[in-house]
């Protein structure tokens, strides 16, 4: 029970930071509203480059269906955009391998991938996260996308 323990408050620390990375970031890049307009100010309206280092020392790289955000104490949160089959829109969402990557750079590798999808379901139920695709994608309660408008 102790691990489980430990993997939920890994998760949560997970949330709290890509809350206040993706906050620093958007601020910084304002008027730029979420991850889904960052992609479509470097792609299509082409305003920004693909890779960027903003004010407050958050760089950020636009991959494939997402984006890498790092901190400048070289936190690193990454984020896909995932269409949400409840709401039929895209919402910005992890999964185990990148809550894993973050918890690895954070040089704390004690967590096994099942203990951290348990735990993301656990925060779900509590309304902490939101279960986007079950078992595989989680969302902040309150990301964009996340709740009808």
């Amino acid at each position: 029970m102790a691990q489980d323990a430990s993997s939920t408050a890994a998760v949560r620390r997970f949330a709290a930071d890509l809350r206040d990375i993706r906050g620093r970031l958007l601020a910084d890049l304002l008027p730029v509203a979420d991850i889904a307009d960052l992609l479509a100010a470097v792609r299509s309206r082409r305003e920004l480059p693909r890779e960027g280092l903003t004010r407050s020392g958050i760089e950020y790289t636009v991959h494939g269906a997402g984006c890498r955000m790092v901190n400048s104490d070289g936190r690193e949160i990454d984020v896909d955009l995932v269409t949400d089959p409840v709401l039929g829109r895209e919402v910005e969402a992890f999964d185990a391998w990148r809550i894993r990557w973050f918890l690895d750079e954070a040089a704390d590798d004690s967590y096994n991938h099942e203990d951290i999808v348990e735990a993301c379901i656990d925060l779900a139920r509590e309304g902490h996260l939101r279960e986007v695709v079950e078992g595989r994608w989680f969302a902040l309660p309150d990301a964009p996308g996340a709740r009808p408008e």
